[in-house]
């Protein structure tokens, strides 16, 4: 009988299969791993081309932009030349120079935006925040008054990143009569540097002074929209709020720092810069404040508005002061009132804050 020679292929089959399957699997990943090497590469690639394309592009815009600036060049000459489809990066190239020009230059940089302003506006109404808000801060430094009226619809947006950036660009274009609104909008950026929100709230101008001052007043506001209001209207060098900040740090309320320390520690801040000598007793019963930070404003207060008898008091908050920022901003103060002694004992002395008054002093005899 013939022998069946099929058998042993049969047998081992199944393992030659495996095999296989092992072997195509591997050049599969083999060949993945290599069209994912491919991939990035050539996304490096096209990167650093789009990266020098851009960087010609930036240098040639640039090159124009101060051609138009110094009349040499017609706004519209330049804009006929910017593909629609780069809009977006020509608005980029222009925000640069919107961030330090005025006046004149100011309007000539408007007038290169003009035309692309409709498609940022269209983008006041996307889906994703974050185009919502830069299309926000497009129209607030590309923008003029005519823009307002988008910008104030964007103050009750969900996000508070469009808010925030919606306070900055409608305090830009817009005007004093739009201080209330704003501020009504100030509690949602509790999260902000107040003082970077008043750097922008200066731009409403004196006329909205008043609403400013009536709102740092009313204890019905938020401590955070205060503070907010007395820092912008210390920029503005508001010298009718000085005489609120002074009626405010005396009032009961105010002597209980649990309650107001940073509403305090702004209205001494503004006293500092506006305030006039007759202000000194006020800002001495702070300098015993529960709050070091309101102690340390105090004693950087007395450094502008007290006199050479502040030096006893100056000089127990360098020696005896918790706080090393409260002793260092009293010993800066008695540096600015010409009040050195203390200092110049101190640094003799066995003490913790010897080397801080020796390395003071060394600035100022230098």
């Amino acid at each position: 009988m013939r022998p069946n020679l099929s058998s042993p292929f049969e047998v081992f089959s199944p393992a030659s299969d495996l095999i296989a399957t092992l072997i195509l699997g591997s050049g599969a990943l083999m060949l993945l791993s290599v069209c994912f090497a491919a991939f990035a590469l050539g996304s490096h690639v096209w990167s650093r081309y789009q990266t020098r394309v851009w960087k010609r592009q930036k240098e040639d815009w640039d090159a124009q932009i101060v051609t138009v600036l110094a009349g040499d060049l017609r706004p519209q000459t330049l804009t006929d030349t910017v593909p629609k489809k780069y809009y977006g990066s020509f608005l980029e190239a222009l925000m640069p120079y919107a961030t330090v020009v005025d006046g004149a230059e100011k309007q000539i940089i408007q007038a290169l935006a003009a035309p692309f302003l409709p498609r940022v506006k269209a983008n006041l109404s996307s889906r994703r925040s974050l185009v919502r808000a830069r299309a926000v801060q497009r129209l607030g430094l590309l923008g003029g008054p005519e823009q307002a009226a988008a910008l104030r619809q964007m103050l009750d947006d969900s996000s508070p990143r469009v808010v925030e950036r919606t306070v900055h660009s409608l305090a830009r274009v817009g005007g004093a009569a739009d201080a209330e609104r704003l501020l009504d909008c100030l509690p949602r950026l509790a999260h902000v540097d107040p003082r970077h929100l008043s750097s922008s709230l200066v731009h409403l101008g004196e006329a909205a002074a008043p609403t400013m001052r009536a709102a740092m007043a009313d204890d019905e506001r938020p401590p955070f929209v205060r503070i907010c209001c007395a820092e912008t209207l210390r920029e503005l060098r508001d010298t009718a709020s000085v005489a609120a900040a002074a009626w405010l740090l005396e009032d009961a309320k105010f002597r209980d720092m649990l309650q107001f320390p940073k509403v305090t520690a702004s209205l001494l801040r503004l006293l500092k810069h506006l305030g006039k000598g007759v202000h000194g007793p006020l800002i001495r019963a702070y300098c015993h404040a529960p709050a070091s930070f309101v102690r340390l404003h105090a004693a950087r207060a007395l450094g502008q508005l007290g006199t050479p008898e502040d030096e006893v008091l100056l000089g127990a908050l360098v020696y005896g002061d918790e706080s090393r920022w409260v002793a260092l901003g009293a010993a800066r103060s008695l540096i600015e009132i010409g009040s050195i002694t203390p200092l110049r004992k101190l640094r003799t002395l066995d003490h913790p804050r010897a080397a801080l008054a020796s390395d003071l002093l060394l600035s100022f005899d230098q």
